[in-house]
Formats: C-alpha cells, sequence, structure tokens
C-alpha cells in the first residue's frame, strides 16, 4: 500500500513461518527487525530508534511476541519473550514518539490460556494502548 512506509518488527525469536525471500524483500521495502534479544540487551530504544519523530503508526500487538510465563495463551508458545514492562514503556514511548493512528490486538489464543494470566495481561495492554492514545496532542 502506498502509505506505508515500513514496518518495525519488534520481538521476534524464532524462525517462524518466513522464507529468507521474504525476509529481504521486506528489508529492501524498508521493515526492520528488532529481536527479543536485543531488546533485553539494549532496551527499548533499540526499537524506537526507527520510529521517525511525528511519524503515523499502527500498533498491531502480537501476543506471541510476549514471554510465556505472562502470556501462555498463545498457539506457539517460545521462551524469551518481550517483559510486560517492556511491551509497556514500548507503547509509552511510540506515543511519545510518533502519532499512533491505530491499534490492534491479535494472536490471543484462549484455549490454551493459563489461569485468565493471557487474558489479562492482554486487558492491561489494552489499557496502556488506548492511554498512549489519549495522552497525544
Amino acid at each position: 500500500m502506498p502509505h506505508v512506509a515500513g514496518m518495525v518488527q519488534v520481538g521476534l525469536r524464532s524462525v517462524g513461518s518466513a522464507r529468507l525471500a521474504d525476509i529481504e524483500a521486506a528489508q529492501l521495502y524498508g521493515s526492520r527487525f528488532v529481536t527479543a534479544r536485543e531488546i533485553h540487551a539494549q532496551g527499548m530504544d533499540a526499537a524506537l530508534r526507527h520510529i521517525p519523530e511525528g511519524a503515523r503508526v499502527v500498533v498491531t500487538l502480537d501476543c506471541d511476541s510476549l514471554d510465556p510465563g505472562i502470556m501462555p495463551g498463545v498457539a506457539a508458545r517460545t521462551p524469551g519473550g518481550l517483559t510486560y514492562t517492556q511491551v509497556i514503556e514500548l507503547i509509552a514511548g511510540l506515543g511519545r514518539r510518533a502519532k499512533i493512528a491505530g491499534v490492534d490486538l491479535v494472536e490471543l489464543y484462549p484455549p490454551a490460556d493459563i489461569d485468565g494470566l493471557s487474558a489479562l495481561t492482554a486487558a492491561r495492554l489494552v489499557v496502556n494502548m488506548i492511554g498512549a492514545v489519549v495522552r497525544q496532542d
């Protein structure tokens, strides 16, 4: 789509279904990949530096990006994901740096949830996203 300048994918930690050609094509288009390992080592600035100041952004929060210790209700649990604190730091940072034009939360899989932990975490993240949007100028 012509109005999409690129993507920054944050929290990756496994190969998934992408083929090498898919990754290379996305990078040529301007997409950036920031692994969970980079976030753990460098902090959220490792991701936020790829967002141009004042850019209009749409945030898609994939529940698979969080560590399964706090988000077990996903289809493919993979250790080493982002923490709750890291994700709310990302959301707040986006709200300060960019103009959030839209948000959504995807890949929550309730049948795999444990004691409602994923539902609670997802709800709190949605509240944080709404708060970041409301606080924008």
